[in-house]
């Protein structure tokens, strides 16, 4: 459940229908992305989740599997 939160999360940063975004899709290849949409999702993970993401993990992510695997493991860890 929390992967499909995720995903709606990240429609609701770029702006776009929640079926346009693809786990295995670089973050890159989203005309949206850009440095505020990284804001933005950072912003919503603190606040919905409580959790927060370090400017190493953020560089570290590629895709957006990579984004929802590291937040799936701390929410739930949480």
């Amino acid at each position: 459940m929390i992967k499909n939160e995720l995903v709606e999360l990240f429609a609701e940063a770029l702006e776009v229908d929640a079926s346009s975004i693809h786990p295995g899709k670089a973050l890159a290849d989203y005309s949206e992305w850009n440095s505020l949409a990284w804001l933005t999702i950072v912003s919503l993970v603190d606040e919905r989740y409580g959790v927060r993401l370090t400017g190493p993990e953020i560089r570290s992510f590629v895709t957006v599997k990579d984004v929802i695997d590291n937040l799936t493991a701390k929410v739930s860890g949480a």
